[in-house]
């Protein structure tokens, strides 16, 4: 069987009350939000959606639903852990449209004695929806919660030993999060610099 990179959880299944609808299926230029994430994975990474299908046939993926759905990102990658073929774990959040190609450099950074890489930008703040994790580290990490639902990617990282990569400038203005229809405005005018 030939070796798979790493698994890719894409966390789509988010309730996106400040945005007023479902973000994954907003329109960033011609595609929806959702597939500007796909588009980006590498052909030979494994791919699992925690939330609704999104219908897209040009990419191979898997689909599952944390139960409650709306249950947060915790709840998504405990859900989605099962169906990962990989060792290495690659998060990503569906509102984060530009972060993939800079996500999927941080496996290069991980060691042995990492459980975690991500970026972290000027102001100290951790992308924990952008990152790569060894598998086993966050399983024992979801160990700890008696459930999964509604907690914090913050309380699931604060045990883990994490590799910070600092955000360059230009790593920075991707990481736009897609929260409200400003941000999506803010996303477009990137898109459209690039």
């Amino acid at each position: 069987m030939e070796s798979i990179s790493a698994s890719i959880i894409v966390l789509s299944g988010g309730t996106s009350s400040r945005f007023g609808a479902d973000k994954s299926q907003a329109i960033l230029g011609h595609q929806k939000l959702i597939q500007h994430v796909l588009s980006d994975i590498p052909s030979e990474f494994e791919i699992i959606i925690v939330g609704p299908n999104p219908h897209i046939s040009e990419v191979n993926y898997q689909c599952i639903q944390e139960d409650p759905a709306g249950g947060g990102p915790v709840a998504g990658i405990a859900a989605a852990l099962d169906l990962c073929s990989s060792e290495t774990i690659g998060v990503i959040a569906t509102d984060m449209p530009f972060a993939i190609s800079h996500m999927v450099h941080l496996i290069s950074a991980m060691s042995a004695h990492d459980d975690a890489v991500m970026y972290v930008d000027s102001k100290g703040f951790k992308q924990p929806l952008a990152a790569i994790y060894r598998r086993e580290a966050l399983e024992i990490a979801i160990l700890k919660f008696a459930q999964t639902q509604g907690e914090s990617m913050r309380n699931l990282i604060s045990g883990l030993k994490i590799r910070e990569i600092p955000m360059s400038p230009e790593v920075e203005k991707a990481m736009i999060d897609v929260d409200t229809p400003h941000d999506l405005a803010i996303a477009l005018e990137y898109l459209r610099s690039l």
